[in-house]
């Protein structure tokens, strides 16, 4: 089963928005226990930071893309 583009960008975005609420709750719970800066939050913090702008931006490329077009430049099948 293979999932369409613009499928395929929903996705993206709602794992995007998801990590970024999960980012926003650690940062808020880590300011009210005084943990912002410690290092285990820090790469936390880091880690989901890449995660939201990967998922943004294969979102936002599959967006655009057609599936048709897609297809006809994959080469494959």
């Amino acid at each position: 089963m293979r999932m369409s583009a613009k499928s395929k960008s929903r996705l993206s975005m709602l794992t995007a928005g998801a990590c970024l609420i999960w980012l926003i709750q650690a940062v808020y719970q880590a300011v009210q226990q005084h943990q912002v800066m410690y290092w285990p939050n820090v790469v936390f913090y880091i880690t989901m930071v890449l995660a939201v702008a990967g998922s943004l931006y294969s979102s936002l490329r599959d967006w655009s893309g057609d599936d048709k077009q897609r297809e006809d430049t994959s080469g494959g099948k």
